[in-house]
């Protein structure tokens, strides 16, 4: 973040950007003309600060630190808000019933110049940089909802800006603006990333990944394990609603140990799978479901799936699933009596690999050490395996994820090279292998295991890759993953976008599908710029919109960035981002990018509600990567994983009280919440907002 800061007082906000040296460079975003009343704090964060310059009687000692400051009526019936949130001072101002939106005047004292981006953003030129403020959004309440209202900024000749507000239009759609409850690392001195999440009812985040560093650096607060076997441990993590840390540690032995996948039942356990190169000497089995490491001359490692109990401090069962080849697990789901899904794959035949009760209970080859993909139900007291089995066809095939229903029916999605004279299609949702490298695909187990209810392709003509799905209570199917096929061959229908906007060799754009319980695709489209794009990760939330995660090579020149807490892409490799689907897939409600000056990337992503919890990966320090609340604000060197929360339903204050609209709008609009960009580097402005005067 640079260190800037900011205070709050009757005419605005105070910005402090770093320079170099320890000095700054002060900006205000001056409220102009404003006669409000006292600025009031709201959400205290428990910080005090102190001003001791000038003479005495301008000190300041103990000062409360807020996370909002309001000032009331800072023109008539228009109450002015600032909150800090994501290494960025955002504004809003709310309209009471008869205000005038074009009694509001802004201006940046201490800006060199000031000009609208064909984006719609507002940039102020300092010395500091340039502090960019996104487009703003303005709705009304109407019947207790929020619509959306037409709106832009309006740069005037004195130097000032406002709002130029269109007619307010009840049936607009909603425009959601998400903002970021928290940010942080887990991580340590060596190279640690983030794979997995899962979410409980109480709001916790479970994070799953891998870890080089040592416990002398990396935050092992609570077990299962407390201290580092191998080159990398799978580590798991518990973190609370608020960002901190409840505990982490390390799942593995002397051998090398990864998780890719994690689950959560209703006791809080958490459920990981992954693969192990550690013999049963050094890792920590216990129950079961196979106790015997598998590997053979080949040391190719078995995959491996454990359950920790909801202390964090003790593993409920851990063991191995695999042959005497390579077998990975890549995904888990858990059903409501205890039963944990695995899927992944594997090189192993069935002499070796336990494949029981199916659904296919015949090893189908494949080149390169993959294999075939397989899925397997782990019984719910962790000592067997109620069935297991191959998905595949002669050529390569990887399961990459799982989903169950209520019925226990699994659904997994993922990879494959295998044409359909090979490879198990049925009922669809298309029959035909597209061509390229690899088409996606995906498939219905039965909920004994004994066979594929249906199986089928989804991709085009170049290659396609399933990395993830979803599940909602209809049994509809949402699926993410990334492709090189065009809108030729590729089965785009309705949105969110029709067109193949490019990209690089190995990722194209990512997509994003549904497919309902008869297999049919509702939708199917793409989510990506002109450059490298991947989805890895997808949910459904409350509102039954797709959300998506990834990462982009894309700027936001052709990146479709909708709203969100990051309009401007931050540089280095990759950023990581984060899209909603409209739920008839038609548009995105929004995409934003979460990343910093480095490569990060959004691995996961899953729901609660209307929040969004994203796991993942970044090489970002904190003065780039937009860290806020926890559960660790410093980054530790090398690559760090990430979690991250995003509160969808709070980017807005809370509905006015009653007089009804149309007259009842709210603007909002951000201060320096986007990257600055010059001679002082790349970071945010705006962490801190206090009642300093």
């Amino acid at each position: 973040m640079l260190g800037g800061t900011a205070s709050v007082g009757r005419s605005g906000a105070r910005l402090v950007l770093p320079l170099s040296a320890g000095r700054g460079w002060a900006v205000e975003h001056a409220l102009v003309g404003a006669r409000g009343g006292r600025p009031v704090g709201r959400g205290a964060d428990g910080a005090l600060v102190s001003y001791f310059t000038g003479p005495r009687e301008e000190w300041r000692a103990g000062l409360r630190t807020y996370r909002r400051v309001v000032i009331p009526r800072a023109w008539p019936a228009i109450d002015a808000v600032y909150r800090a949130g994501a290494g960025a001072l955002k504004y809003t101002f709310r309209l009471r019933p008869g205000a005038d939106p074009a009694d509001i005047r802004l201006a940046y004292r201490g800006a060199r110049r000031l000009r609208v981006t064909p984006s719609g953003a507002i940039e102020a030129s300092t010395p500091a940089g340039v502090v960019r403020d996104r487009a703003p959004v303005a709705w009304q309440r109407t019947g207790g909802r929020r619509v959306d209202v037409p709106v832009r900024f309006d740069l005037r000749g004195d130097g000032t800006y406002g709002f130029r507000v269109g007619r307010y239009d009840p049936t607009r759609p909603l425009i959601v603006d998400p903002e970021i409850v928290y940010a942080g690392y887990v991580g340590g001195a060596q190279f640690d990333q983030g794979f997995g999440i899962a979410v409980d009812a109480e709001g916790n985040a479970y994070l799953a990944g891998r870890a080089q560093s040592p416990e002398d650096s990396f935050p092992d607060t609570g077990g299962p394990g407390l201290a580092l076997g191998g080159g990398f441990d799978a580590f798991v993590a518990k973190v609370s609603p608020a960002g901190s840390l409840i505990y982490a540690g390390y799942i593995g032995g002397t051998g090398s140990d990864q998780a890719f996948g994690i689950a959560v039942d209703a006791a809080g356990s958490a459920y990981l799978t992954g693969d192990t190169h550690s013999a049963e000497g050094s890792f920590p089995v216990t129950v079961g479901p196979d106790l015997t490491y598998n590997d053979g001359p080949l040391l190719l490692g078995d995959a491996f799936v454990a359950k920790v109990a909801p202390s964090g401090t003790a593993l409920e069962y851990a063991g191995y699933i695999g042959g005497h080849v390579a077998d990975e697990g890549k995904d888990i789901a858990v059903d409501d009596e205890g039963n944990a899904y695995v899927v992944g794959h594997t090189a192993s035949p069935a002499s070796t690999f336990p494949d029981v009760a199916g659904p296919d209970l015949t090893y189908n080859g494949g080149e390169d050490g993959i294999g075939d993909g397989f899925v397997a139900r782990v019984a719910a007291g962790g000592s067997g395996l109620d069935y297991a089995g191959y998905v595949g066809g002669a050529r390569p095939d990887v399961a990459y994820a799982i989903d169950v229903d209520g019925a226990g029916r699994a659904h997994v999605g993922g990879d494959t090279a295998s044409a359909e004279d090979t490879f198990p299609v049925s009922a669809g949702p298309r029959l035909t292998y597209g061509g390229g490298e690899w088409d996606g695909f995906v498939a219905g187990v039965a909920p004994d295991g004994s066979a594929l209810e249906y199986a089928g392709y989804l991709g085009g003509a170049d290659m396609d890759n399933v990395r993830s799905l979803a599940l909602d209570g209809a049994g509809n199917l949402y699926v993410a993953g990334h492709t090189r096929s065009t809108e030729e061959s590729f089965p785009v229908a309705v949105g969110p976008d029709l067109t193949y906007n490019g990209g690089d060799a190995d990722s194209g754009d990512g997509f994003v599908a549904k497919v309902d319980a008869s297999l049919a695709v509702v939708y199917a489209g793409y989510i990506g710029g002109a450059a490298g794009d991947r989805a890895y990760g997808i949910a459904v939330d409350g509102a039954g919109r797709a959300v998506v995660g990834g990462d982009t090579a894309s700027g936001e020149d052709s990146f479709p960035v909708v709203g969100g807490p990051d309009a401007i892409y931050n540089g280095g490799l990759l950023d990581g981002y984060v899209a909603a689907v409209a739920p008839d897939g038609s548009r995105l409600d929004f995409a934003t990018y979460l990343g910093g000056a480095a490569l990060d990337r959004v691995a996961r992503v899953t729901t609660s509600g209307d929040d969004v919890f994203l796991a993942g990966q970044t090489y970002s320090n904190q003065r780039s990567f937009p860290v806020a609340a926890g559960p660790d604000l410093t980054h530790n060197r090398n690559s760090d994983a990430f979690v991250a929360r995003l509160c969808l339903a709070c980017a807005g204050p809370p509905p006015p009280p009653p007089p009804p609209p149309p007259s009842d709008c709210t603007i909002a609009g951000t201060a320096g919440d986007d990257t600055l960009r010059g001679t002082a580097g790349t970071g945010s402005a705006g962490t801190t907002a206090s009642t300093a005067g």
